[in-house]
C-alpha cells in the first residue's frame, strides 16, 4: 500500500485502469502515480508479462512470474525475468538474474546478465555485476565487482572440481 501525495489516502497496488479508449494488454500491470493522460506510451505497447513500476511508486519485496519489469520509480526487490528496464528516473536496490538489461536509472545490487548488460549515458551501476555482454554509452558509470558470466562460472567449475578431487 501506498500513500497518494495527491489526496494523502492510502491506495492498494491494482492494475493499471485502461488508457484512454484502450486497455492495457492482457498480461500487463501497470503501478503507476500519474493520471491517465500523462501515462507513457511505452505503456501502450508493453507485452504480455510486463510489469511498469511507474514514477512516484515504490516497490518492495520479491517479484515472480514477470517477464519483463520496467522501472520508472523505486524498486527494493529480488527478480528473475526476461528483461530488466530501469529508465532515467527509475531506482532498483537488491538482486536481479535476467536475460538482458538496460539501465537509463540507477541500479545498486546483485546483477547477473546472462545476455546484454546495456548502461545508458545516464545509467548507474554498482554491486556485483556479471554480465555475458556489456555496453556502455559515453557517460553511463559502472562500479564495484564485475565480471563476464564465463568467467565466473569457469570458477565456479574450478572450485566444484576442487571440491570434487579432495
Amino acid at each position: 500500500m501506498s500513500s497518494s501525495p495527491q489526496t494523502g489516502h492510502t491506495e492498494s497496488a491494482r492494475p493499471a485502469e485502461p488508457v484512454g479508449n484502450r486497455p492495457l494488454p492482457p498480461g500487463v500491470v501497470g503501478l503507476a502515480a500519474l493520471e491517465r493522460g500523462q501515462r507513457t506510451e511505452r505503456r501502450k505497447s508493453a507485452p504480455s508479462g510486463t510489469l511498469i513500476v511507474g514514477e512516484g511508486i515504490q516497490v518492495k519485496g520479491k517479484i515472480e512470474s514477470c517477464q519483463r519489469l520496467v522501472v520508472e520509480g523505486h524498486v527494493e526487490a529480488a527478480m528473475s525475468a526476461d528483461a530488466l528496464d530501469v529508465l532515467a528516473k527509475g531506482m532498483f536496490e537488491g538482486t536481479a538474474e535476467v536475460e538482458n538489461a538496460e539501465i537509463a536509472g540507477t541500479f545498486d545490487g546483485t546483477l547477473t546478465v546472462r545476455g546484454q548488460l546495456t548502461i545508458k549515458d545516464s545509467g548507474r551501476v554498482s554491486g556485483t555485476i556479471l554480465y555475458g555482454r556489456i555496453l556502455i554509452e559515453a557517460g553511463g558509470e559502472i562500479s564495484g565487482d564485475i565480471d563476464t558470466a564465463r568467467a565466473a562460472d569457469a570458477r565456479n567449475v574450478g572450485d566444484l572440481a576442487d571440491v570434487v578431487a579432495s
